[in-house]
């Protein structure tokens, strides 16, 4: 059973909680910009043939250089995505007001952004080696779920008994990532059930979520440090109740991405 907890506003702060899914949307739409399109430019330019070949490389920097800078701050930016949404379904899931809702409502953003995530990143309209990222916080969903479900039937166990539920459930969760192919494979799971248990130290919590991500990539996983700053400013307040519309970002971007990769002749281009 799912208890809607009270928020705590603290008016010192300045950003609420859509503001964060704002800045986390422009973060992800980065990263679909960068991924999708400009990667296939790059690609398309040769960047493949020439990575092993210092002198080929340096022709190919100096007509591709802007283009492959512009690329590298775009991931960059996208970086910053993943550990913010994880931080917003944990705050969701902790003040909704109707659990099931909240989770159908995930469950359908995830199965309708499939087909454009699978033609912008397979070229095919179903690709069931590779999952959108929506799936892996749906699973995230249902990790906090379970664990919130042992917290209530083990209140009076032995502390031990709860942390083994908790370890036994992530596993689960992480095994279940790996199982469908989700995008960020167990790292989702891993960063939600770390700000969970830290909830009531939100920036700590986010800054070992940060050092988890920061594992994924030796070149971009650093800049999620900057995740803090948001969770630091945070007031605790819902802010703009457009639930909807922030859902169809999503799959709006993916089919704006895909639109531009056929436009511009990309959509031959194989992805690493």
């Amino acid at each position: 059973m799912n208890y809607t907890k009270p928020r705590t506003s603290d008016s010192r702060k300045k950003l609420s909680g859509s503001t964060i899914k704002i800045i986390a949307m422009v973060t992800m739409v980065a990263g679909i910009l960068a991924t999708a399109v400009f990667d296939r430019i790059l690609l398309k330019n040769g960047l493949a043939e020439v990575s092993n070949d210092a002198d080929a490389y340096q022709v190919f920097m100096e007509t591709n250089g802007t283009l492959f800078i512009t690329d590298f701050v775009l991931q960059m930016i996208g970086g910053l995505a993943l550990p913010l949404f994880c931080f917003l379904l944990v705050e969701g899931f902790m003040h909704t007001s109707d659990l099931k809702k909240y989770a159908i409502g995930l469950g359908v953003l995830a199965v309708v952004s499939e087909v454009p995530f699978d033609l912008v990143y397979s070229g095919t309209p179903w690709n069931i080696y590779r999952q959108n990222p929506v799936f892996a916080l749906l699973i995230g969903l249902g990790l906090l779920i379970l664990i919130e479900k042992a917290e209530v039937s083990l209140a009076h166990s032995a502390p031990w008994k709860q942390s083994t539920v908790r370890l036994l459930t992530a596993v689960g969760a992480c095994a279940l990532s790996m199982i469908l192919c989700v995008d960020y494979g167990i790292f989702t799971a891993i960063i939600v059930l770390v700000l969970y248990m830290f909830r009531s130290r939100q920036v700590f919590g986010m800054a070992l979520g940060c050092f988890l991500m920061s594992m994924t990539s030796q070149l971009f996983g650093f800049i999620t440090f900057v995740d803090i700053l948001p969770v630091l400013f945070y007031n605790g307040e819902r802010g703009i109740r457009k639930k909807y519309v922030f859902y169809a970002v999503y799959p709006a971007a993916l089919v704006i991405a895909y639109v531009i990769v056929v436009l511009a002749g990309l959509q031959g281009v194989k992805m690493a």
